[in-house]
């Protein structure tokens, strides 16, 4: 059998005293610092969370071939590809990222790109980007 002894909570009122006390005056909010050491952990948190996204990673390197000169894209086309909206909205898409970090940092590419096919959000993004290009090229 287990002895607990019990502390109450708040001081027992002092039952010879029965005149009411006026009630306290509500707590002001005083703005505290965060101690130094406090701000350096919350920086080193956060430099480890952007050095953990894996836009921040070094890809694996390999040599760009390009079968034909017609998928070389444009400097103009580059640019209606990051100015497109609906393009920069499906990016914000962690799944898609990781999908698009995996293919490019692949030992096999082409192989990677062909099972990101079969994903329904990636194909609808690589729509996106073609449909973007094909407007490009009829405004040149």
């Amino acid at each position: 059998m287990k002895f607990v002894k019990k502390t109450p909570c708040a001081k027992p009122s002092d039952p010879s005293s029965t005149e009411e006390k006026p009630a306290a005056s509500p707590a002001k909010e005083v703005p505290v610092k965060r101690p130094e050491e406090a701000n350096d952990v919350v920086e080193k948190t956060q430099q480890k969370a952007s050095a953990a996204s894996p836009a921040k990673e070094i890809p694996v390197a390999r040599p760009i071939i390009v079968e034909e000169e017609k998928y070389i894209l444009e400097k103009t086309q580059f640019e209606a590809i990051a100015s497109s909206s609906e393009i920069r909205e499906a990016l914000k898409d962690e799944a898609l990222q990781k999908l698009i970090y995996s293919i490019d940092s692949s030992s096999n590419p082409l192989q990677e790109l062909d099972e990101a096919m079969g994903i329904e959000a990636f194909r609808e993004f690589t729509d996106k980007i073609l449909s973007n290009i094909s407007k490009s090229n009829d405004e040149q």
